[in-house]
């Protein structure tokens, strides 16, 4: 590696900066010519580029958000828990856009505890209202403030947009977490919406793909539904794009600057 030679960090900077995309080409010259380890520079660019993001750009929509009803019964909320593997829930009365709290999947041993006595509106916890427009850092330092780890995310007419997580804001920097229900969501990431059509969640393993569509998409060097998209099409597609991969339809239901979130496929 070459550390500071003093010509090199001359001319670094004679380049002026006036904006990020200024920087980012100043961090990628300095890279290349080995002032730090090239390896990384996409931890570098991530951080760089978060400061332009706001919510709406990882928004997980609200068709693609599990919601608890708050007169849902034990038996419901129980379903509901075991098919996702969440551990928060935005609970809402009567709609959508009536968001009234969050529950925690914790809170169920207060049933086990007294069941005559337990309400689910008792143990909703106060929801985070964000607007779509709110930049990820602030949201990110708002999150750690009111340690809150899920944002509801509404449009200028407090409609909900959809959620956002603690886990979401922090893979826009550091990538994909895995965490230990990751496995088990595996399970969980395909459904059958109607004959030979599924929704799917793009974390998918490939494995799991085709044992329950059928569909023999492989790639020695890939894991993922939508890694392999994204590496067939060359770049990730937007939310609301419409393509076939082998005589495949596909929609992608939710997609940000860095991944794809949700899809459909049809045989």
């Amino acid at each position: 590696m070459k550390l500071f030679n003093s010509n090199f960090i001359q001319e670094l900077f004679k380049k002026s900066v006036h904006n990020r995309n200024e920087l980012l080409e100043v961090i990628r010259y300095a890279a290349k010519h080995e002032v730090f380890d090239a390896d990384g520079l996409p931890l570098i660019e991530a951080v760089i580029q978060f400061g332009d993001m706001r919510a709406k750009d990882i928004v997980l929509p609200r068709h693609e958000v599990d919601v608890i009803d708050v007169h849902a019964t034990m038996d419901d909320i129980l379903r509901i828990v075991k098919e996702t593997g969440h551990s928060r829930f935005p609970v809402v009365d009567g709609g959508f856009n009536n968001v009234i709290g969050v529950f925690h999947s914790k809170d169920i041993v207060q049933y086990v505890l007294a069941p005559e006595e337990f309400k689910l509106r008792d143990y909703c916890r106060k929801a985070l209202f964000v607007p779509d427009l709110k930049p990820l850092d602030s949201l990110l330092y708002e999150m750690r403030l009111k340690q809150s780890h899920l944002a509801i995310v509404v449009d200028e007419f407090t409609n909900l947009v959809g959620i956002i997580t603690m886990e979401m804001i922090l893979e826009q920097i550091v990538g994909e977490i895995e965490d230990e229900h990751d496995a088990a969501d595996d399970e969980h990431s395909i459904l059958e919406i109607e004959p030979n059509v599924y929704r799917v969640k793009a974390f998918c393993g490939l494995e799991s793909f085709r044992d329950k569509t059928g569909i023999l998409w492989h790639d020695d060097k890939i894991e993922s539904v939508g890694g392999y998209i994204i590496n067939h099409l060359g770049k990730i597609p937007n939310s609301g794009d419409k393509f076939e991969i082998d005589n495949i339809s596909i929609a992608i239901l939710g997609a940000d600057s860095r991944k794809i979130i949700s899809l459909t496929v049809k045989k």
